[in-house]
């Protein structure tokens, strides 16, 4: 942003300052998820920015719990959002330079495998597509990890899956 735009997005307004009173924002802890138990809800294969491929764009399989937490808010145009909390993962898919979808890793050192193992999926590189694997892993049970990370400066927490 240029300072020009900033200047258009902003004004000055006269407050009496007397009338501001302490108000508790609202927030939820997420660190309390840390190490406790869910199962796997939903798993299902997306396109996700990335710079580092060629093509910009990455196919991952994102592997979604329920929602642990929900937070209403008011949009800046009054409107009411609802913000849900979840633990997730994304796992990179094959694909070509061109950005097409061509398969799913099976290497022992890639994090998918390693996932299946940790959730008790005895012969992981016996899946023959991405739907065998989908279907073995919904319902299973997976720790949360809950950790920091700074976002624009300010720490924010985030929860993906123990493995």
């Amino acid at each position: 942003m240029t300072g020009e735009q900033v200047e258009k997005n902003t004004s000055e307004v006269q407050v009496d300052l007397d009338s501001i009173k302490p108000m508790e924002a609202q927030s939820v802890d997420l660190m309390k998820y840390d190490k406790t138990g869910t199962t796997i809800e939903r798993a299902s294969v997306i396109k996700v920015p990335s710079k580092f491929n060629d093509c910009g764009t990455q196919w991952v399989l994102k592997v979604e719990s329920p929602t642990l937490e929900t937070m209403e808010r008011t949009a800046d145009d009054g409107t009411q959002d609802v913000i849900t909390f979840k633990s997730s993962e994304f796992f990179n898919l094959i694909q070509n330079e061109k950005g097409e979808l061509l398969g799913f890793p099976t290497g022992q050192k890639s994090n998918l495998h390693r996932f299946l193992i940790d959730l008790g999926i005895k012969e992981p590189d016996k899946f023959e597509s991405l739907k065998q694997v989908i279907d073995a892993i919904i319902g299973k049970k997976v720790l949360i990890k809950a950790y920091e990370r700074d976002y624009q400066g300010t720490p924010r927490t985030y929860l993906k899956f123990r493995y």
